[in-house]
């Protein structure tokens, strides 16, 4: 058995203490206890990281190096053995809570059926490894992208590219705990902050895991994730789904406009409170509009860790403007373009004026952009006659094309779904959990469904964008009790999630 561990989290978060004991001591206990169990005396560790980790055990191999693609790590994975049936076992350095018992599971699985690969399904991410043979390693190699970084789902967007081929094994839970959408990892101050929360009377026994989660799913909202920000007042459409009218009469006039300094102030504030967080333009208005847009999305990228998200129309855009935003290179940025329909007629009756503009912005930003660049159709009565048709269509250009539920804003607008997708068992929001919105005068509603921004009283250029999500606290710790006030009642939005 060799162990290979890949770390992208800083230093300091790994050192920090978690009930007693940091991540690197949680996790060189988790390889002793995986080995006493597996193999006993038995220990081959590879770590990789790109921060310098101090108090490693001093068996372990440390290679330390830039970030690495999916090649990069299949490559590493080869190096590690030429045995076929040497199983190696690949985990996140940062994920303090790695279980050994569910670890074991895997590992016999994985022997019992002769796996390829094997992965944990069901339960928070950070709890299990996943495991993969030799033998497979030379073809996943010839599947592995030299472009695309290693991102947080690990082996399996390679494994995923030819599934059929590969013998697959699955360690599935008890317990569906997806729904929690839990990341128990130290690599963003959000998720350190979580696994905090979480490491008191943290389970030994995997099987409690689930209780351990929910009986504390209070604890669960750490830091904001999604900053969603109005930067203008005007709109280039009037969508036939939008609830946008009952907040302005006329949303295709002239409005108010954020200043770069209030947008400025912001952004420092998000920084300071939630670093790794997604800063969306624009919460309401069409953020083509504003004349200092692209310096807005530059604003966002010079902090080294905030993310940045532009939903647009795609019409509007003076052609200087629109050159600009497609020539920024940052794996940071990501552009959103609503289109609903390819048909101009059906285009024409759910958005009014601009297919052919909006069309040729899609097309470009999936040339310059590539997989930053994503196309999005609300699905509802108006929409669906044809929404196979553009889904066919997009996605023969890019696999990013998003299919978005109607939202009827607790009602305040007809509900125009198609079928009812809801769970069966209500759930307190992701969006109270995970997302803060900003309007252009600075008033923090409670979420997007608050048109009339009348649940908190705060203003983020008045209190601070602090306080303004701890005024979500009492709100959500009723969620948790099972009671759903005010707007809360009728939202059909709170099983939904952004980034």
């Amino acid at each position: 058995m060799e162990v290979c561990l890949y770390n992208v989290a800083p230093a300091a978060h790994l050192q920090r203490r978690l009930d007693g004991r940091s991540t690197i001591e949680r996790v060189a206990a988790w390889v002793g206890e995986l080995t006493a169990r597996v193999r006993p005396d038995d220990e081959a560790v590879t770590v990789y990281t790109t921060s310098d980790l101090p108090g490693l055990p001093e068996a372990w191999k440390v290679e330390r190096g830039d970030p690495l693609t999916q090649a990069g790590m299949i490559a590493l994975l080869a190096g590690l053995t030429s045995d076929a049936e040497t199983e190696i076992v690949f985990a996140f350095f940062d994920q303090p809570f790695l279980n050994a018992e569910l670890s074991e599971r895997l590992i016999a699985r994985h022997r019992r059926y002769r796996g390829e690969y094997t992965f944990a399904d069901g339960y928070p991410v950070g709890l299990a490894p996943e495991v993969v043979s030799g033998r497979a390693v030379s073809h996943l190699a010839s599947l592995a992208s030299e472009a695309e970084v290693l991102d947080r789902r690990g082996l399996f967007p390679v494994v995923q590219k030819d599934i059929n081929r590969l013998d697959v094994e699955t360690e599935l839970s008890a317990i569906d705990q997806r729904l929690m959408r839990l990341q128990l990892s130290v690599d963003t101050v959000a998720d350190l902050l979580l696994c905090e929360r979480l490491a008191p009377g943290a389970p030994a026994a995997i099987d409690g895991w689930a209780a351990h989660a929910e009986s504390h799913r209070e604890r669960h909202r750490t830091l904001p994730r999604f900053v969603s920000v109005q930067v203008i007042e005007q709109e280039v459409q009037r969508l036939a789904y939008s609830p946008y009218p009952q907040m302005r009469d006329d949303v295709l006039a002239p409005g108010r406009v954020m200043s770069c300094e209030q947008f400025e102030d912001l952004v420092g504030q998000t920084d300071a409170l939630s670093a790794e967080a997604v800063v969306h333009l624009s919460l309401w208005g069409e953020v083509a509009l504003h004349p200092r847009a692209v310096d807005f999305v530059r604003s966002v990228l010079a902090r080294p860790r905030l993310r940045v998200l532009v939903e647009t129309s795609g019409v509007g855009w003076p052609a200087a403007l629109r050159e600009e935003l497609f020539a920024i290179d940052s794996g940071r940025l990501t552009v959103i373009v609503g289109l609903d329909s390819n048909d101009p007629e059906l285009y024409a009756h759910v958005r009014g004026d601009g297919f052919a503009e909006a069309q040729d912005f899609a097309r470009t930003a999936v040339q310059r952009l590539g997989e930053r660049a994503w196309v999005q159709a609300v699905r509802s009565q108006l929409t669906e006659p044809a929404l196979d048709a553009f889904y066919r269509e997009w996605h023969e250009r890019t696999p990013n094309v998003i299919i978005v539920k109607h939202d009827h804003f607790c009602g305040r607008l007809s509900s125009l779904k198609i079928g009812d997708i809801s769970p069966l068992d209500r759930f307190p929001c992701w969006h109270l959990e995970r997302d803060l919105h900003v309007l252009v005068d600075g008033r923090v509603p409670l979420c997007r469904e608050d048109l009339d921004a009348a649940q908190t009283g705060v203003n983020a250029f008045a209190g601070g964008l602090s306080q303004a999500w701890e005024a979500g606290d009492s709100r959500f710790a009723e969620h948790v009790q099972g009671v759903w006030n005010g707007i809360c009642e009728q939202c059909d939005e709170y099983y939904t999630f952004n980034f």
